[in-house]
Parts: C-alpha cells; structure tokens; sequence
C-alpha cells in the first residue's frame, strides 16, 4: 500500500497529490540510518585519535605536571598569605580614614570655637573704646 501526501499550493487554489511506495520510504529511512551510523563512528574515530594525542601530552609533561602539582599547595598558601595582607592593608586604612576624620572634625570645632572667641573678644575690645571714647572725647571740644 503506497504513502499517499496531500499538498495545497496556495497561488493557483489547485491541490497536488503524490504517492510514494513504502519501498521507497524504507531505503530512504534506511540511508539515512547509514548515513548517521557513519557519522557516529566517524565522530568516535576523531574521539579516540584525540585522547591518545591527550595520553601522548601528559606522558611528555608528566614531570612538569607532578613538580607544579608539588607547588600547588605553596601556591596556594602564598594567595591566603597575600589576601590576609591586603584585607589587614584595608583594615589599617580604614583605621587611619576613622582618625585622620576625627582628627579633622575636632581641629574644626576647634578653630570654630576659637573664631567665636576672637569675635566675642574683638567684640569686647571693640565696646571698651566705645566707652573709652564716650568718657574721654577726641577732637571734641566743650
């Protein structure tokens, strides 16, 4: 019994009709079926050939590989070293931020407080020679 498809072509409103034997659908399922089996052995082939040239690599390398493997600790030990380091580094800038700000907050206080007293003392000076100068004239005469 042949496959039979129904298609509609949308221009002229007419519809096509066509038949394909199910010889003709097995051969073409089963090409492809080759087709992808070939492929699969082709890509397990490349697999293979790449993971000698890899087993290859580290037996060249396998002395480097086992002398940085020996420092890896030291390594490793040298970064939390250097991170202990910075993160005190921080720490202590931190510190000297607080008092450097601190510092700074009670020098101002400090003049502020001092040009208040400047002011207040001017403005002292400055009613005593009104007085001074309201007892004892200049320039005036009576």
């Amino acid at each position: 019994m042949p496959l039979s498809f129904l298609t509609e072509i949308n221009k002229g409103g007419s519809k096509m009709q066509f038949t394909v034997s199910y010889e003709l659908a097995n051969f073409i399922l089963y090409t492809l079926g080759a087709a992808l089996i070939v492929v699969v052995i082709i890509t397990v082939i490349n697999i293979n050939r790449f993971i000698k040239r890899l087993d290859k690599l580290v037996e060249k390398n396998e002395e480097n590989i086992n002398r940085t493997m020996g420092t890896v600790p030291e390594i490793v030990k040298n970064v939390n070293d250097v991170t202990n380091g910075v993160k005190q580094g921080v720490d202590r800038i931190g510190d000297t931020v607080d008092a450097v700000e601190s510092s700074i907050c009670d020098t101002i206080l400090t003049v502020t407080e001092g040009a208040e007293g400047l002011l207040d003392f001017v403005g002292i000076v400055g009613e005593i020679l009104k007085v001074i100068l309201k007892i004892f004239p200049i320039g005036k005469k009576k």
